[in-house]
């Protein structure tokens, strides 16, 4: 008998047929009631299926047919997590790292330059020009509560290009403009533009590393993110000094063009809402990367397979439409006790950290008698050792998630996810932080008496080497730890992060002077290691009752999955009388599967 025939008499299964053991559909691929039968492939789960009308969308450019892919972490164990290899997984993060450093990059090379604003608009003082450092600070906590959902919901090709686009537009303006307002303004739109770089490399990480390997990954991202602080006063007083302040900007445009360039040639979509492991190939043209787009071109039509062996309208159906996303849904993360500990955590350590990156000019200028230009190498060792602590920190993660796994003899291929739901994740990542809170503390508060007693340059410098590297190794396995509770959804929980991270940094920055004068050098770094010890403290409470808080809201999310299975259970059995075929999208953060 033809297969024609028995798909046609076939009877509407029931649903013990349709719904695997664990009640939980992993993939439906749903075919348009246009579609020959043959083109249905006789081991497809879509043969079995009931046929349903496809209902119109406002938001589709066209009607067209859908697939229901698994959620972004719904990974089975026997399936790889990502076609990428690990060369191509290297060079996206290369790129995210340069992205990353960005941001960053552009508030540290202007230190040099407020001294010739001040001059350049007559102002007698430097508050007005330390007021576009405020309002800069603010907008890069602020802007990626927007920008990283965009991220998540629409991909992160999209929210990179269009970043940059703004990125490198403002830094033209910022060269050309003549005003103290344009000067505002502009600034402004240029840490809009480049804030959520750092958010985005996050889920980035997360849309191609598998736990066993994302501490790495996001170790190298930390690694050029705390470089910047360090080169950037070096770079922006070279230029300044030979070549004026407005080539700084320029400096910046060029950089962002450059990059944006070969982001939009080389750099494929990785969300995996839009691009599953990413062997999906998206059909709006700002979801692939030009190279991308003249290869699957060259193919025969016959072989432009758009998918994990699906039909091409099957594989592409998240791509029909940009999703829409909630711009406070980056607030909601705040909501959750472990990830509201976590975040909390990470600012009170940024507090204390840019309260020394903010003192170190003024400090080395009055006791040490230093140039510009000495000061800004003064930055490279907390930098180098930054940077040094998030890629070794790095390994350090990955090794300890793999000894974790290894005692519950579960498979250790990286390019195999884990179900987290029952692994200790949280000793995993926070079993590396407790040693580096304690050499914050050791480095901190002796830094303050050795600047005090004016003890030779040297010392101040290797502590705050060593600061540095505490400090990022906390930092990376926090935020490491972060992108594991909420795999689904990490631009957006990054995002919630650098808020309160830059808003309690810029805090510091603003206290830092009054604690200097009112408390003297010593006793105010006390303090400062005080607020490390509380940050410490907050890390242990999400070691102790973190995994009780994850499980607890995992609960929460299998009640609403089993309530919709039912409703498409539902739908499934009037569809099967209507014998009508329909295709519905769901929304990646309602398949949200926590860790």
């Amino acid at each position: 008998m033809a297969y024609r025939d028995v798909c046609h008499q076939r009877q509407r299964p029931s649903l013990d047929e349709i719904l695997p053991a664990d009640g939980v559909i992993d993939e439906v691929a749903v075919t348009s009631s246009s579609a020959s039968p043959a083109s249905i492939s006789p081991q497809s789960p879509a043969a079995a299926l009931p046929r349903f009308p496809v209902a119109a969308n406002p938001f589709f450019e066209a009607p067209a047919p859908l697939a229901l892919t698994p959620p972004a972490n719904d990974v089975s164990p026997s399936q790889n997590y990502s076609v990428f290899t690990t060369a191509q997984k290297r060079f996206i993060v290369v790129m995210v790292t340069l992205a990353a450093f960005v941001s960053p990059l552009s508030a540290q090379i202007y230190y040099p330059v407020m001294p010739m604003l001040a001059d350049t608009y007559g102002f007698n003082s430097m508050a007005p020009i330390n007021l576009t450092i405020t309002t800069y600070m603010l907008l890069q906590g602020l802007a990626p509560v927007i920008l990283g959902p965009v991220s998540d919901a629409c991909g992160r090709r999209l929210a990179y290009i269009l970043s940059f686009i703004i990125f490198t537009a403002a830094n033209n303006g910022l060269a050309l403009q003549e005003s103290y307002a344009a000067l505002m303004a502009l600034r402004c739109l240029q840490s809009a533009g480049g804030s959520g770089t750092v958010s985005f490399g996050y889920g980035v990480i997360a849309d191609i590393s598998t736990p066993a390997e994302r501490g790495s990954y996001t170790g190298i991202m930390a690694a050029g993110v705390m470089i910047a602080p360090a080169l950037g006063p070096v770079i922006g007083g070279l230029i300044a000094s030979f070549f004026g302040w407005r080539i700084v900007f320029l400096f910046l445009a060029l950089l962002s063009g450059v990059f944006l360039a070969v982001y939009v040639l080389f750099v494929p979509e990785t969300a995996r809402r839009i691009v599953g492991d990413g062997s999906v190939v998206p059909k709006e043209w700002w979801r692939r990367p030009v190279v991308q787009w003249c290869t699957h071109r060259a193919l025969p039509r016959t072989e432009r397979v758009q998918g994990n062996g699906t039909s091409p309208s099957a594989s592409t159906s998240t791509n029909a439409r940009l999703h829409l996303f909630n711009p406070l849904s980056a607030l909601s993360i705040l909501l959750h006790a472990d990830a509201l500990i976590l975040i909390s955590t990470i600012g009170l350590l940024l507090f204390s950290n840019i309260a020394i990156l903010t003192s170190t000019p003024y400090l080395f200028t009055v006791i040490y008698d230093l140039s510009t230009l000495q000061i800004g190498l003064c930055f490279l060792p907390l930098g180098v050792g930054a940077s040094l602590g998030a890629i070794i920190t790095g390994k350090i993660l990955d090794w300890n998630y793999r000894r974790h796994a290894s005692a519950l003899s579960l498979p250790l291929d990286t390019n195999r996810t884990t179900d987290l739901r029952d692994f200790p994740i949280e000793h995993a990542r926070l079993q590396a932080f407790f040693p580096a809170i304690l050499l914050c503390l050791a480095t901190i508060i002796p830094y303050g008496f050795a600047l005090q007693a004016s003890a030779h340059i040297s010392v101040p410098l290797v502590l705050q080497f060593f600061n540095g590297f505490a400090t990022i190794s906390t930092t990376n396995a926090l935020n490491t730890l972060l992108v594991d509770l909420f795999p689904d959804r990490p631009a957006t929980a990054a995002a919630a992060c650098n808020l309160v991270r830059c808003w309690l940094g810029a805090l510091g920055a603003a206290v830092v002077e009054n604690m200097l004068r009112d408390m003297g050098l010593g006793w105010c770094f006390v303090v400062l290691g005080v607020v490390f010890g509380l940050g410490g403290a907050m890390g242990w409470v999400e070691y102790v009752f973190g995994r009780g808080w994850r499980e607890k809201r995992a609960a929460g999310i299998d009640e609403s999955e089993k309530k919709r299975n039912g409703r498409t259970a539902t739908a499934a059995g009037a569809g099967g009388e209507s014998g009508i075929c329909t295709s519905t999208a769901e929304e990646g953060a309602k398949g949200q599967a926590p860790a």
